[in-house]
């Protein structure tokens, strides 16, 4: 194990000063790298405001919710924030129950999607729901990239939302087929199906553009984003959706308590969001992950020619690290 004494940017450093390049990034929560100097001055600037004040309108969240609506895919413009992926994703997934006034969710195998019960009730791995069974009713698992399955469970039109992962972050990296995120979102359109797409890893410049489903040109009704939100920072998350599933879900004043977050929004966090997205436009990381995962497949190709093993698939180095390139 090693102890560390500091980090910067992609190193860490042991306590003899040894420096190791941090290749797990807080699980794609450190875009910006570790401590990134620009966060730090963003948090330290409001720190004489209030940091959570509920009987006000706090402009901070406020900004960073426009500058999040500008910057996410088609007409998405509504956003509620939280403290991390988990939340966001219940969030989402109770967002698109009371909208639809259906039950059942879909969702992919071999999928993450958190650890708190409505997260884990979709996430597709069964090491990690078998503890904890049973867990909510009518979420169904299908295979990731199989559209005839996606369709046998949309048809009998009872489906709330589909969740998935643009490319799947704890499962092993895996790319979906050329197009399956486009034609799984007209899919849901035709039965009244909300797609959620969670963007947790893959938001915010990780796969060559902002957000991974923008690489085929889809829109969704619901995105969730967290980790890499809070610039490595802050603990932040939020959804996105439109202002029309807003309304129908939370347009009321009967209904727009229902679903709320005490610290969701607060001044601190949602400072340190709106320098991560400032930093990720300036800088243009999508075009550096894009640029550098090209390069690293390069890479790991020669060394699967030059170093072949039995033990490995055909296509291991494509699937350890991708980056898709397809324009958006």
């Amino acid at each position: 194990m090693i102890l560390c004494s500091q980090s910067q940017g992609a190193s860490v450093f042991d306590e003899q000063g040894n420096e190791f390049l941090d290749f797990l990034g807080g699980y794609g929560s450190l875009n910006l790298g570790h401590n990134h100097p620009e966060i730090f001055e963003a948090v330290q600037k409001v720190s004489h405001l209030p940091n959570i004040l509920q009987a006000a309108i706090n402009n901070i969240p406020a900004a960073l919710a426009r500058n999040l609506a500008e910057l996410a895919p088609g007409n998405l413009n509504k956003a509620f924030f939280c403290n991390s992926g988990a939340e966001s994703v219940e969030g989402a997934l109770k967002l698109a129950k009371i909208t639809t006034g259906r039950k059942k969710i879909i969702y992919c195998h071999n999928s993450f999607h958190g650890k708190t019960i409505g997260a884990l009730s979709v996430t597709g791995r069964e090491k990690y729901q078998a503890p904890f069974k049973p867990l909510l009713e009518e979420c169904i698992g299908i295979p990731f990239g199989d559209l005839s399955s996606l369709k046998d469970q949309l048809s009998p039109g009872d489906g709330a939302a589909f969740i998935v992962e643009p490319l799947q972050g704890e499962g092993g990296i895996i790319e979906p087929p050329p197009l399956y995120i486009s034609k799984a979102k007209k899919l849901c359109s035709q039965y009244g199906t909300l797609f959620i797409a969670d963007e947790v890893q893959t938001g915010l410049g990780r796969t060559g553009d902002l957000f991974a489903c923008q690489l085929e040109g889809v829109s969704p009704d619901i995105l969730c984003l967290a980790k890499s939100l809070g610039g490595g920072l802050m603990p932040i998350g939020a959804y996105i959706t439109t202002d029309d599933i807003w309304r129908k879900a939370y347009g009321t004043m009967d209904k727009a308590l229902l679903h709320t977050s005490t610290f969701g929004g607060n001044t601190l966090a949602c400072a340190a969001a709106l320098k991560t997205l400032e930093v990720t436009v300036r800088d243009e990381l999508h075009l550096q992950a894009r640029e550098k995962g090209s390069y690293f497949i390069g890479r790991l190709r020669q060394l699967k020619e030059k170093y072949p093993s039995q033990r490995c698939t055909g296509s291991w180095a494509d699937d350890w690290y991708r980056v898709s390139t397809t324009p958006g």
